[in-house]
């Protein structure tokens, strides 16, 4: 895997998503989507949907690739590191992200907006179905996980490896697996756990190591979301 092909991966992610988030925006305005729980739940399954469109597509039809070739190999007791490597991933991640906020508290900077009310997330979670809430919660802690992990650590970790020592290609993953979310505030405790899955996917050799903190990441964040929501 090349960063190129990694690159063109990405572009084609992004307009994908953009075109579909468009067409139902476009649709909402119509009034052909009449309530923002549709609307939010609509876009969400989605946009999913059409990235992993892309990534079939563009990723893995493009250059001919398996998941095999990306990394996803069968799990071997190595993996039950991952017993303690998820629960000390997070808490990490979570370690340097309130030193974060702390550092900027003084500073005078509104850190009230990270992981509250304001984030895009509970916007999905407030106020609905269960039913609702359960799509939900599949295609946040289930699906994004796969492809991201596909994208990021499949595609992009290995393009960097190509060109970079080690320790290079894992920082310059994680600032992009962090910059792409596009949420300042978070961007540290992103960058940490874009950290801790390019390790992971190092350690184990296997894509499923990152995918299962990925997932289990993205679990607790809604969990909680949820439950303050």
């Amino acid at each position: 895997m090349t960063l190129r092909q990694a690159g063109w991966a990405l572009l084609f992610v992004v307009i994908y998503a953009a075109a579909f988030f468009a067409a139902v925006l476009a649709a909402g305005l119509l009034g052909l989507i009449d309530s923002v729980t549709a609307f939010v739940v609509i876009s969400l399954c989605g946009v999913t949907a059409v990235i992993i469109l892309a990534l079939y597509l563009h990723l893995f039809r493009r250059n001919r690739l398996s998941l095999g070739d990306l990394g996803f190999r069968r799990p071997t007791r190595r993996m039950f590191h991952l017993l303690w490597q998820i629960p000390g991933s997070m808490l990490a991640a979570g370690a340097l992200q309130g030193l974060f906020l702390s550092a900027l508290a003084p500073l005078g900077v509104d850190t009230s907006s990270a992981g509250s009310s304001d984030d895009p997330l509970s916007e999905v979670i407030t106020g609905v179905p269960t039913a609702v809430f359960v799509i939900a919660f599949l295609v946040i802690a289930v699906l994004t996980p796969l492809w991201e992990e596909v994208l990021f650590r499949g595609a992009f970790l290995s393009g960097f490896l190509r060109r970079f020592r080690p320790f290079t290609a894992i920082v310059l993953s994680a600032a992009l697996f962090a910059a792409v979310h596009l949420v300042l505030l978070t961007f540290v405790y992103l960058f940490a756990l874009g950290v801790a899955l390019a390790l992971l996917q190092r350690f184990h050799r296997n894509l499923w190591a990152p995918v299962l903190l990925h997932a289990a990441n993205n679990a607790v964040v809604t969990l909680v979301a949820f439950s303050v929501a």
